[in-house]
This record gives structure tokens, C-alpha cells and sequence, in this order.
């Protein structure tokens, strides 16, 4: 499932769940969502088949996107890769918090 439909769905993802991608991430990246071991991490399984850790979920629809409710789907793509590449949020998005 590509990254963006992913985000697009946040909303009602399970927030226990983690995202998992291929890199390079782009909107199109191959993604999917997937439960982190007992001790928080990616499955082997999952790594075998080269998908990384991306976002948890609830960190996604929280902290990344939090209140900003009125984000374009875009929006909310960039934001979302942005934080998981570098730990920090875009500064367009620290505008407009």
C-alpha cells in the first residue's frame, strides 16, 4: 500500500500500530502497518522484505499532524516523511502551529 494512502487513513488506524516503508520515502513508497515486538521493534520478518521504520502511528496523527486538522493530504504526507527523516518538524508546519 503506498505511504500516502497509509497517512490519509490515520484517523482510524489503530494507534498501537507502527508504519513500516521502503525507502526512498515518498508519497508512493510501499508501506504498511504492522505490530512491534514485545521489546519495540521491527519485526525480522518485516526487515527481511527491506521495509523500515517509519512513524508510529500515534505519533503520526499526534504529534506530527496533531491539531492541524485542515492539512491537505499532501500536507500531511510531507510533514509526516520530514519528521521521520530528521526528528523535527518542517519549518512551514512550525508556522503554522
Amino acid at each position: 500500500m503506498p505511504l500516502a494512502d497509509i497517512i490519509a487513513n490515520l484517523e482510524t488506524t489503530d494507534d498501537t500500530l507502527c508504519i513500516v516503508a521502503r525507502r526512498p520515502w515518498t508519497p508512493d513508497a510501499e508501506a504498511k502497518l504492522i505490530a512491534l515486538t514485545d521489546d519495540y521493534r521491527v519485526p525480522d520478518d518485516v526487515l527481511v522484505d527491506r521495509y523500515e521504520y517509519f512513524l508510529e502511528v500515534g505519533v503520526a496523527r499526534e504529534e506530527v499532524i496533531g491539531d492541524l486538522r485542515d492539512l491537505s493530504a499532501g500536507q500531511r504526507v510531507a510533514a509526516c516523511i520530514f519528521y521521520a527523516e530528521n526528528d523535527a518538524y518542517p519549518e512551514w508546519l512550525n508556522e503554522l502551529r
